[in-house]
């Protein structure tokens, strides 16, 4: 295309991306994101790796709140039988022939 292109900063992006670098660079503040992805992150990579859980179907705080718990609930359950299914397999007695 023949037509001029404008790029454009936008001051208000680049003022918050350094205040947010400044205050990772804080200890306390860094080992609280440390932390966040320990704890936080791989829950919700596997709502969108296992479940295909990658957008909401429904409008509204209430009713987003509502589907996600079921999510959450699905994800758990799957815990829940992989756990009871390996406790299961240590207690269980070898069979000898």
């Amino acid at each position: 295309s023949n037509k001029n292109r404008v790029i454009q900063k936008n001051g208000n992006w680049e003022y918050f991306k350094a205040y947010v670098r400044e205050l990772l660079k804080e200890e306390f503040t860094g080992e609280i994101y440390r932390q966040r992805k320990i704890d936080v992150e791989p829950a919700f990579g596997s709502l969108k790796a296992n479940l295909v859980f990658n957008r909401f179907s429904v409008r509204g705080k209430d009713k987003i709140t509502q589907e996600l718990g079921f999510a959450l609930m699905a994800l758990n359950l799957r815990k829940w039988r992989k756990n009871k299914k390996e406790i299961r397999q240590k207690t269980r007695k070898k069979q000898v022939f």
